[in-house]
């Protein structure tokens, strides 16, 4: 693809003629708006709302589902004051002062498990044996862990002074009856399962998992001549976030094949996702296809980012169809970008942050001013710093640079790239390695 530097040309002016020397057809501005990633955002959160209601599940089926209610605790946790260590507890004003080599010396009256006590009180100069998590004796106010005692018959010494109340979780320390433990909308981690669980719950009211549908559009799809690779990523993705794959169907380059396989994969679904043919070609037929339907309106066609401009947005009854590029890894940016929000918005919930991380760029990277770029990089330690090499941003259906890649870094619509030396900030889809770990071919060209 020819590089062209339109010099003297306003951002807008370089955004339209580049658009149209990329697609090939010197009508796609006047086709496709091209609208900004804040401006595709604002009216997805605005124009779109799908209504996901609940249902119970159990305790340990919980995880990774988002929460349809509040929850609050309904016990004091602890439920009692409790020893956190496995020690002697005693009363402070008779341990205070005990060293190595002025030990302190007190009668051992019993043993506490948290199952059994055969003691509920001390007086003074007496001392208990807890276990961990047993209850604490009335007039004990510190446990001495067992590693400074040594036990003679019915006697203990004690080597080591710890303040008043060490040691001891006190109850409803953890959660009081009445407190928060999560609220609508948030995706459940094990220890919210296990503060649930801990508070006598064994089933939580849950958002059900979204509905969502994936056409896969495409002669070459259905004669063979190339995998449906794009089918996979979408369909994975969906799971991995909570979705469930409610259709799916691939459909000849044909706008009334395209039309009702949309009308009956929305009657099971919340949400409908088509890949390829969402360009203007003369076999791109996925939008005209949609507006076929009763009730359909365009909430965004095109957006400034690289890959998966095309990528475009139709309401149907009310339901949200995403048009994305057939490319893999274009079509995996759109869902980042544009699929989570829509469920977030269901969910009433946020979107959780990925992880970041600065390192230094080893080249240059080119933008073209007016697009968000989003390249596929490998972010990787090198003699103690962070070094960040590029992958390509060009090729979406490269599946092979998100196998390699471990972040992505974002270019802003107004910039026309970042030197080399430059630090930038990442965002991290995988582990951070040493770069000794990164293959040497990938090594080679970035210095290429």
């Amino acid at each position: 693809m020819m590089m062209l530097a339109y010099k003297g040309w306003s951002p807008k002016q370089r955004v339209k003629r580049r658009v149209t020397s990329v697609i090939g057809c010197r009508e796609v501005s006047k086709t496709m708006k091209f609208a900004s990633v804040s401006e595709v955002l604002e009216k997805l959160v605005n124009e779109v709302s799908i209504d996901i209601e609940g249902e119970v599940v159990d305790i340990q089926d919980a995880v990774g589902r988002y929460v349809y209610r509040d929850y609050i605790s309904r016990v004091d946790l602890p439920p009692f004051d409790r020893s956190a260590v496995d020690g002697v507890a005693a009363r402070f004003t008779d341990v205070a002062g005990a060293s190595e080599t002025s030990p302190v010396l007190l009668k051992l009256v019993g043993r506490v498990d948290v199952d059994s006590s055969d003691v509920t009180s001390l007086s003074q100069f007496e001392a208990v044996l807890v276990s961990t998590g047993a209850p604490i004796p009335s007039g004990a106010d510190v446990v001495i862990p067992i590693e400074y005692c040594l036990i003679r018959d019915n006697l203990v010494y004690l080597y080591r002074t710890y303040p008043r109340y060490s040691n001891i979780s006190f109850r409803g320390e953890d959660l009081r009856v009445g407190d928060t433990i999560v609220r609508k909308g948030t995706k459940l981690k094990p220890w919210h399962v296990a503060a649930l669980a801990a508070s006598g719950y064994d089933s939580v009211e849950v958002f059900r998992k979204p509905r969502i549908a994936v056409l896969n559009t495409g002669d070459e799809i259905l004669k063979g001549l190339v995998p449906n690779t794009t089918y996979y990523l979408i369909t994975a993705y969906i799971k991995e976030i909570g979705g469930e794959v409610s259709y799916t169907k691939v459909v000849p380059d044909d706008i009334e094949e395209i039309s009702e396989a949309l009308r009956r994969a929305l009657q099971v679904s919340d949400i409908a996702i088509i890949t390829g043919g969402s360009s203007v070609g003369s076999r791109d037929l996925a939008p005209d296809a949609v507006l076929k339907l009763e009730s359909s309106k365009e909430i965004f066609r095109g957006v400034r980012i690289r890959p998966g401009r095309t990528a475009s947005a139709y309401l149907v009854n009310g339901k949200p169809v995403l048009l994305i590029s057939g490319l893999p890894v274009a079509a995996y940016i759109s869902l980042e970008l544009f699929l989570t929000p829509i469920l977030n918005k269901a969910f009433g919930s946020v979107s959780e942050v990925k992880p970041t991380i600065s390192g230094k760029l080893v080249r240059r990277l080119s933008n073209e001013v007016g697009f968000k770029s989003f390249y596929r990089v490998i972010a990787c330690r090198d003699r103690g710093e962070v070094v960040i090499i590029p992958l390509r941003l060009t090729g979406s259906g490269i599946l092979s640079t998100l196998i390699k890649a471990n972040a992505i870094l974002e270019v802003p619509e107004d910039l026309e790239g970042y030197d080399e030396g430059s630090e930038v900030e990442v965002t991290l889809i995988g582990p951070l390695e040493e770069c000794s770990n990164t293959s040497n071919s990938e090594t080679r060209k970035s210095k290429e």
